[in-house]
C-alpha cells in the first residue's frame, strides 16, 4: 500500500514539474509603443493571497502590455499561472509609472477588481496591488540575463529547516540531487533502497524554476515527492520557495509553536553555495 501511495504522489510531482517547461518568457523586440516595462521581469518574494508568510513571484511583462503572475495564488481553487493585461498607463509627477493591470482569473470573477502598480522612476522596483491578490512591495526588477540555478543550494541559518530541499544540487543535465546531513539520496521515486544517487527533473524559465521536494525518512518503506516551486532573487544567489502539494511538505505553518520547519512567518529561502 505504500509503495501504491509513493508512486501516486510521484506520479502528481512529475505532472506539475514538466508542464512548467511551456512557460516561456518572451525575448523578441515587439513593438511596445514606448513602454518602458516592455520585456521586463520583477522577481522575489510578496504578499500573494492571504498565505502565513510572503510567497515566491515573477510578474513577467511582454511587449504587447500583457503580464503574468507566477505564484501560488490559493483563493477558492490554487492557480498557479495567472495571466493578465495592463489596461491604463500614467505617469506620474514624481516620474514613476502608474499601471492598471487585471488579472484573469476564470471562476473567480469576484476577485477581478483591477489593481494599480507603480513603477518606480528608476525602473529598479514595483509596488502596489491589494489583497487577496499580488501585494508587491518594492519587488526588485530581475536582470535581461538570469543566472542559471545549477549548483548547490542549502539554508546554511539551520540545517533542520525544510528538510524536503536542503540541500539540493541543481545539475546542468536538468535533473536535481539531494542530501541529507551531508550524505547524498540513494534510491528512485518508486525503489528508495535502490544504491543509485537520486535523480529528480526540474525546470527553469527565467528566475521561475519548478522542482520537487523529497519526504525520505520513512526509507525505504516510502518516499514521497512533493512538487515545488521557486523564484530567483535578483542577484541570483537566493530561492526563494514554496510548496505546490501541502500534503506532505515540511514547511512553516500558521500555528506551529516550534521551528522544525523554519521560521514562522518567513518566506523558506535556500542560498547558493558560493
Amino acid at each position: 500500500m505504500k509503495k501504491i501511495e509513493s508512486f501516486l504522489v510521484a506520479m502528481i510531482a512529475m505532472l506539475v514539474i514538466l508542464p512548467g517547461i511551456s512557460c516561456k518568457k518572451d525575448t523578441d523586440d515587439k513593438d511596445s509603443g514606448g513602454d518602458v516595462f516592455a520585456n521586463t521581469e520583477y522577481a522575489g518574494n510578496a504578499l500573494v493571497g492571504n498565505h502565513y508568510y510572503p510567497r515566491p513571484v515573477s510578474i513577467r511583462f511582454d511587449g504587447n502590455r500583457n503580464v503574468s503572475a507566477f505564484s501560488n495564488l490559493v483563493l477558492n481553487k490554487f492557480n498557479r499561472d495567472v495571466a493578465g493585461k495592463v489596461t491604463n498607463v500614467e505617469e506620474n509627477p514624481q516620474g514613476e509609472t502608474v499601471l492598471t493591470v487585471l488579472w484573469d482569473l476564470p471562476g473567480e470573477e469576484q476577485f477581478n477588481s483591477p489593481q494599480t502598480y507603480t513603477i518606480s522612476a528608476d525602473k529598479k522596483t514595483i509596488s502596489g496591488g491589494t489583497n487577496p491578490l499580488y501585494v508587491l512591495d518594492k519587488l526588485p526588477l530581475a536582470p535581461k540575463d538570469v543566472k542559471s540555478v545549477v549548483g548547490v543550494w542549502s539554508q546554511p541559518a539551520e540545517p533542520g529547516w525544510y528538510p524536503d530541499v536542503n540541500a539540493i544540487l541543481f545539475g546542468g543535465d536538468k535533473f536535481a540531487q539531494y542530501e541529507r546531513y551531508g550524505q547524498p539520496v540513494l534510491g528512485t521515486p518508486l525503489d528508495p533502497d535502490n544504491n543509485q544517487t537520486l535523480h529528480i527533473p526540474y525546470t527553469q524559465d527565467g528566475t521561475r524554476i519548478l522542482f520537487s521536494g523529497v519526504r525520505d525518512e520513512q526509507a525505504p518503506l516510502s518516499r514521497f515527492l512533493i512538487p515545488y516551486y521557486g523564484v530567483l532573487s535578483a542577484d541570483g544567489n537566493t530561492l526563494y520557495l514554496d510548496a505546490l502539494v501541502y500534503t506532505y511538505s515540511r514547511l512553516p505553518y500558521s500555528f506551529q509553536s516550534f521551528e522544525y520547519y523554519g521560521p514562522k512567518g518567513i518566506t523558506p529561502t535556500l542560498k547558493r553555495k558560493l
